[in-house]
């Protein structure tokens, strides 16, 4: 059996944790066909339900290589229906399982953990009102990205930015992350997500900002003064108009206080990034620094390639 079909028969198998919520006597197409079609369409670059339709039209004969398909392709209201009535959860959790399983390894890669709102989610004037007159806010994903291997390893749909810091957690559990190094803004900077990361084997590059107040202060203080005895690595970038000189400054975390210390498991590394950036389009210049801290005892050359 070649590798693509291997492939297929492991995503049939793992349709079977996806509860059918469905009458029986309804049920004209199985929900293994519904899940089997959309997942395939959706992979081929099919994002429309009528275009998911279309494509299982076409690609018929070789679906039936894996299910039986008895009644045809399900119209698209059927498909919507279906897909809508199953516990996104379950299918979370049955997706990045499958992925995982033909991706390669995370060692050594370096995955980032980041939220965003998805822009026409939802009709700008409900979001304009308040929840009690039947408002909502546009969807709010956290997701996790590899860009060595160009995939999205896996989702988390929240209510809003603000509950990041439970889905990070729970994707976390979600992923076999061990030998990679996971890098997250200053939202997901919480000792228990570091503490997570560490129990799971892999290392961490946590953004620092206001939220963590003290360590925050405690290590701009320590970068203003100890710079001589900072690693330093700089790097020059011409992309998309922006030329951008960026320095990586690292200290060691023993510089830190004890007490402070000892709160965030498997520190080692302080890590500092000036930025100066030139929009050549229009001259504006700026100069930013960035604080993070670091699990990783590594060179600056490396964390400014992380970063």
């Amino acid at each position: 059996m070649s590798n693509k079909n291997q492939n297929q028969v492991s995503l049939l198998k793992r349709f079977e944790s996806v509860r059918d919520v469905r009458i029986t006597r309804h049920q004209l197409y199985p929900l293994a066909e519904i899940l089997f079609l959309t997942v395939n369409a959706v992979i081929s670059g099919y994002s429309e339900w009528e275009e998911i339709v279309d494509f299982g039209e076409e690609k018929l004969n070789w679906l039936r290589v894996y299910l039986p398909y008895e009644n045809g392709i399900p119209s698209h209201d059927t498909i919507n229906r279906v897909i809508g009535l199953i516990n996104y959860r379950d299918f979370e959790i049955f997706f990045i399982s499958w992925i995982e399983g033909m991706a390669l390894s995370l060692g050594g890669k370096v995955i980032n953990i980041d939220g965003k709102k998805l822009r026409g989610s939802v009709d700008k004037g409900l979001q304009q009102k308040p929840r009690r007159a039947g408002g909502k806010s546009a969807i709010h994903l956290v997701e996790v990205w590899c860009s060595a291997l160009n995939l999205c390893l896996g989702q988390y749909k929240t209510e809003d930015k603000s509950n990041e810091i439970t889905a990070i957690p729970a994707l976390i559990d979600l992923l076999e992350i061990s030998g990679s190094t996971v890098t997250i803004d200053a939202m997901g900077c919480q000792k228990t997500i570091a503490s997570k990361i560490i129990d799971k084997e892999a290392d961490y590059i946590l953004g620092l900002k206001g939220n963590q107040e003290a360590i925050h202060q405690a290590v701009k203080a320590l970068f203003e003064e100890k710079k001589h005895h900072a690693e330093i690595s700089e790097e020059e970038t011409l992309n998309h108009g922006r030329y951008e000189i960026r320095q990586c400054r690292i200290l060691s975390a023993r510089f830190l206080e004890e007490s402070m210390r000892a709160d965030w498991k498997g520190l080692n590394m302080l890590i500092e990034i000036e930025s100066e950036r030139l929009i050549l389009a229009t001259e504006h210049y700026a100069i930013e620094y960035r604080y993070y801290l670091g699990s990783k005892t590594q060179s600056a050359e490396d964390y400014n390639q992380c970063e």
